[in-house]
């Protein structure tokens, strides 16, 4: 009797293994189909890849004057369209600032030495001077270079160039930033030794001549 019993249950044991074999032996088989099938359809397939189109952004810096400068601004590359000089300098200041004001004569001398291929793109920023005081000022700091009191634009592009350039929300002022061809240089935080930017125009100069 026992082992009439034993006999059953090594069947039944034997009966179920096989089941399980043939089970996984299925799955094995229906996996390796499926990975067969979906390596096929890669090779067969058409895909369609989402195209996706760098945004374009585009600032009006304009003067009391009324002279317009147009900047535009696409794959990190800054288009200054109205600038004929390879090298720019777009410089966001206050007049109240006193670093800003420091370092006006000596953004003077170096736009008159380089006047050919550089050019001082100043933009105003968190100033409520009045466009008659600010022309008072101008006329008083003998500035010879661009001034944009558009400062709703001006803003908008220190609100985009400050964090491609790692820098806190709040500027310190001025803020300098060197452009050649449109291409990002370097930039400059506070006041800045004259001599220092001179050799970096020179630098830029010598990549113009090749």
């Amino acid at each position: 009797m026992y082992n009439k019993l034993y006999l059953l249950f090594s069947l039944m044991l034997f009966i179920s293994c096989e089941e399980k074999s043939t089970s996984t032996l299925q799955n094995l088989q229906e996996e390796k189909h499926l990975k067969v099938t979906i390596k096929d359809n890669q090779n067969n397939r058409t895909e369609f890849q989402p195209v996706i189109v760098p945004k374009k952004y585009a600032f009006k810096f304009k003067n009391l004057e009324g002279e317009v400068s147009n900047v535009v601004m696409k794959n990190n590359i800054y288009h200054f369209q109205n600038i004929e000089q390879p090298i720019v300098m777009v410089n966001l200041f206050s007049t109240w600032c006193p670093p800003c004001r420091g370092q006006i004569p000596h953004l003077n001398h170096l736009q008159k030495k380089f006047k050919k291929d550089f050019f001082i793109l100043s933009a105003l920023v968190h100033d409520d001077i009045s466009n008659e005081r600010l022309n008072k000022f101008i006329v008083s700091e003998k500035i010879n270079f661009y001034i944009s009191n558009n400062q709703e634009e001006n803003l908008k592009f220190a609100e985009l160039i400050t964090p491609k350039l790692r820098l806190k929300e709040h500027l310190t002022m001025p803020l300098m930033v060197l452009f050649l061809y449109g291409k990002y240089f370097t930039h400059y935080e506070g006041s800045m030794p004259e001599e220092m930017i001179e050799s970096d125009i020179k630098l830029l100069l010598k990549k113009i001549e090749g």
